[in-house]
């Protein structure tokens, strides 16, 4: 039950004059740290590959829909995490600008929560508790709040793919077969090859068609969704899919791909493209796991 309060107060009639000849009070508004963010008008799109040998995670394609969002425009940045969370974790301390990593999925709950706080808006992760090591057993996420949160896996790809119908963002398919397709793939990602065994700061390589950078490399994105083989959840979900209620290893999608990827083949970068998935437990870091954040339109 509330309880509401009152109080005789005394005022001298000269004090109330002076208190109502006052300009009114403008409503407190909330300051926080500043975050650009790109508007993604929704649509539809085919998600997945059809290639078994490459991709095999990533198949059957099936056509999905997704609602309007916002996703920011870099990579979380170690000065924002820093700012927010009052600490930094990263590995590579390069300097504020350099993408934030060696952070769980579940800190990535507290950070996008915080976020959310500092500038008055909606939390969207619920949750009971968190022990000493920032774990939580359950977290339910209310898609409905107006808050900070990681992007799903469709949001995720819709972004990623920015309308295009390629493997990579940038015009072209997966593997690359000539000297001018390695040289797109070293122009438009960080990764093993081109970069000295680091992240890069953010924005160095151009951004896909919709203004999103590092998409490709630099650091692989948490994601919301539970990790599964058979993109359980997507298959019987094509409205913004949630993906699957559980994972059997406890693990979450990441997807985008990571300064620290090679192969000794002529050139590998399937984890750079679209249609490449990839997975990490909830309770792990890495030195190859960042975070972008989204919000949905309401």
């Amino acid at each position: 039950m509330k309880r509401y309060w009152r109080f005789a107060v005394a005022v001298p009639f000269a004090a109330l004059l002076m208190t109502c000849n006052k300009n009114p009070t403008s409503p407190p508004t909330h300051k926080g740290p500043s975050i650009a963010m790109v508007n993604i008008t929704g649509g539809t799109f085919v998600m997945g590959s059809t290639d078994t040998a490459n991709f095999s995670m990533s198949i059957p394609t099936r056509t999905v829909t997704v609602s309007s969002f916002s996703m920011s425009q870099t990579l979380i940045t170690q000065g924002l995490y820093d700012t927010v969370m009052d600490t930094n974790p990263s590995h590579w301390q390069y300097g504020s600008n350099y993408p934030v990593e060696q952070f769980t999925w579940c800190e990535a709950v507290l950070f996008c929560n915080k976020l959310s706080k500092l500038v008055g808006l909606d939390t969207v992760y619920l949750y009971d508790t968190v022990n000493i090591y920032n774990q939580m057993d359950t977290v339910i996420i209310d898609y409905s709040k107006n808050g900070y949160r990681m992007p799903t896996e469709a949001e995720w790809e819709y972004a990623y793919r920015a309308g295009t119908t390629t493997d990579f963002y940038w015009g072209r398919n997966y593997p690359p077969v000539t000297h001018e397709d390695t040289m797109a793939v070293n122009s438009n990602a960080v990764w093993f090859m081109t970069d000295s065994l680091s992240t890069a700061p953010v924005a160095t390589r151009p951004p896909n068609p919709w203004g999103l950078y590092d998409m490709a490399g630099n650091l692989f994105t948490w994601c919301n969704d539970w990790y599964c083989d058979d993109y359980s959840g997507i298959l019987t979900q094509t409205t913004n899919p949630e993906g699957a209620t559980s994972s059997p290893g406890g693990a979450h999608v990441c997807r985008g791909g990571s300064w620290g990827y090679f192969n000794c083949g002529y050139i590998e970068t399937a984890i750079l493209t679209a249609p490449f998935r990839w997975n990490m437990y909830m309770y792990t870091n890495g030195w190859m796991v960042g975070l972008r954040v989204v919000r949905g339109t309401h």
